[in-house]
């Protein structure tokens, strides 16, 4: 090779060098280092826009709640409405509950245990007291009864007033001095019998303007403008003296008034406080009592023994009532005094009532023979 060429050559190669390494200097330039990298993403002024927004929808969450939460959440829970039964404290001023007895408790014509006997208060049974004579014997009303019984067996003032609540019974009071009981809930229906001035009655059902009830196993209807809606106290069911009767007759109802309050149950059998009807509480008392045998069922019962009129009945004579159609379905004892001992459905216990409390009797028998 000539030296020219060699000369030209070595100046090429140097040239081409130099070119390479001035464009190593500028790469190396524009690029940036991890530390720089790492810092610019940390500074404030970089961060985007969306990103400050997402810092205030943080911040919103974690304020109080809305008012509209906040009342949900605080909200007290709804009271129940109160027991309508508190309404039997209202038809009371100063009330006692007959609750310390086991079947019943007498009510006198004096206070004292020598007195006659003209009513009984079965179990949870109530009234008002008119006096405390202060010898352990109270002045009281109930159930028109207006007589005297032995404190010691009653309950009165805020114990009477819990208690009370738990044994009332939502009734009807009549206000007027008759009221017709009729065959449907109107004017137009037939009279089938009446009731008297503050007489009860449970409430079977509410009609516009009357009220249906059930007299021994019958519908009535009473109109809702002469009765008075409320829950009232089981009150004193009135009682006569049989001590003018035979013994026979007198050991008939020793036995028969243990069970006064014994609860009524159509078809029921049972003195034990399962539940009786009225047949089956004249058939078993007459033959527990005195050993005479009857049929079942009022129907039955009602052919047997003889006639007799109500100014000649005895206590212990059967005196049977009908429905509305002339079939009789209830049967009673006579007790004298114008009142009956029998399994009521309308008390809905074996009870006392007036002899003539839903009907006249249609029929009267006396099966003692004497």
């Amino acid at each position: 090779m000539k030296h020219s060429d060699s000369f030209r050559y070595t100046l090429y190669i140097c040239i081409l060098a130099l070119l390479f390494a001035a464009c190593l200097s500028a790469c190396a330039s524009s690029r940036v280092s991890p530390a720089e990298e790492s810092a610019a993403s940390s500074s404030p002024e970089s961060l985007p826009e969306t990103e400050e927004a997402s810092f205030s929808t943080a911040s919103a969450e974690t304020e109080p709640l809305s008012p509209e939460t906040t009342a949900e959440t605080t909200t007290e829970p709804e009271t129940e409405p109160p027991d309508p039964a508190l309404d039997v404290l209202n038809h009371y001023s100063n009330m006692f509950i007959a609750s310390n007895v086991n079947t019943y408790l007498n009510v006198r014509n004096a206070p004292s245990t020598s007195g006659s006997i003209i009513g009984k208060l079965v179990k949870d049974a109530g009234g008002e007291i008119l006096e405390d004579l202060g010898n352990g014997w109270y002045h009281i009303l109930s159930g028109g009864i207006d007589g005297f019984i032995a404190a010691d067996y009653c309950i009165t003032g805020e114990e009477a007033a819990l208690l009370a609540p738990s044994v009332a019974h939502p009734m009807v009071r009549v206000t007027a001095e008759r009221l017709n009981v009729r065959t449907g809930p109107g004017t137009e229906y037939e009279v089938w019998t009446q009731l008297g001035t503050s007489e009860t009655q449970a409430v079977e059902e509410k009609l516009d303007g009357w009220y249906k009830i059930i007299i021994n196993n019958t519908d009535g209807y009473i109109s809702s403008d002469f009765a008075e809606e409320g829950w009232y106290l089981t009150e004193a069911m009135p009682w006569s003296s049989i001590s003018a009767a035979s013994p026979t007759r007198q050991q008939l109802f020793a036995y028969a008034e243990q069970f006064i309050g014994i609860p009524y149950a159509y078809g029921g059998t049972s003195l034990a406080g399962g539940g009786i009807d009225c047949s089956s509480f004249v058939q078993q008392c007459l033959r527990n009592a005195i050993g005479i045998s009857i049929d079942r069922t009022s129907g039955q019962q009602a052919y047997r023994g003889y006639d007799v009129s109500l100014a000649d009945a005895k206590p212990g004579d059967l005196m049977f009532y009908c429905d509305r159609y002339g079939t009789i379905d209830h049967v009673a004892f006579y007790m004298g005094d114008g009142k009956i001992l029998h399994a009521a459905r309308s008390i809905g216990c074996v009870s006392v009532s007036a002899y003539n409390y839903a009907a006249e009797p249609i029929l009267i028998k006396n099966v003692i023979g004497e």
